[in-house]
């Protein structure tokens, strides 16, 4: 009995509106690794705290962070979900019809290593890899200051994938310098997710 009471109390769970979700995987998995060659920054790490979930996600050249609020009785500790299992998220939310993705209330509960998405009666179940349990530490990169330069070297590539965030639209999206080779900070208008990012300029010859 005692074993039963242990295991029961280890039971995580956060709801979400689903098209929220979609929004908020997808919009950060687009600064995930995108090879398992880097296995720890190849996915997205999900989490609730001060009654918002946050997802994160970096390729070690750009990094978004995402911050929707919920409910404050919510929990959910730090959850790295792999690319591949994102992208499986992803699709079930994108069957949804555009009324049902609006109104949809979806589950993700944590029990142990085992993440559960329910999705309209429908069932994911993801193995939280082992071997680390906390995402790699990345609030000291935004403390950077504004800052005067007079030219910049970027990843055309990687600068034009801000654009498939959700969220922006017609408002745009705000460019901080914060010195020479300097992370840029990124800001995105979002209704319901606090976007912030990082790109990070390449070296010149």
């Amino acid at each position: 009995m005692d074993t039963i009471e242990r295991e029961a109390a280890t039971l995580q769970g956060v709801s979400v509106k689903a098209c929220n979700l979609l929004d908020l995987i997808s919009g950060a998995a687009i600064a995930a690794h995108p090879k398992s060659d880097l296995e720890r920054l190849n996915g997205v790490y999900l989490k609730v705290e001060g009654g918002s979930l946050i997802a994160f996600a970096t390729d070690r050249y750009r990094l978004l962070v995402g911050e929707l609020a919920g409910e404050r009785e919510s929990e959910l500790s730090d959850s790295f979900i792999p690319l591949a299992d994102i992208k499986r998220i992803i699709t079930a939310l994108k069957t949804l019809n555009k009324v049902d993705l609006s109104r949809e209330v979806v589950s993700l509960t944590r029990a142990g290593d085992i993440f559960t998405g329910a999705i309209q009666g429908s069932t994911l179940s993801i193995n939280i890899p082992g071997g680390w349990q906390t995402h790699p530490p990345y609030e000291h990169l935004f403390a950077g200051e504004p800052a005067a330069i007079s030219e910049i070297h970027l990843n055309a590539d990687f600068l034009a994938a801000f654009a498939k965030v959700p969220g922006g639209g017609k408002a745009g999206q705000r460019f901080i310098f914060t010195g020479d080779r300097k992370p840029i900070k990124v800001n995105i208008p979002h209704d319901s997710i606090k976007w912030r990012g990082l790109l990070m300029p390449m070296r010149m010859a």
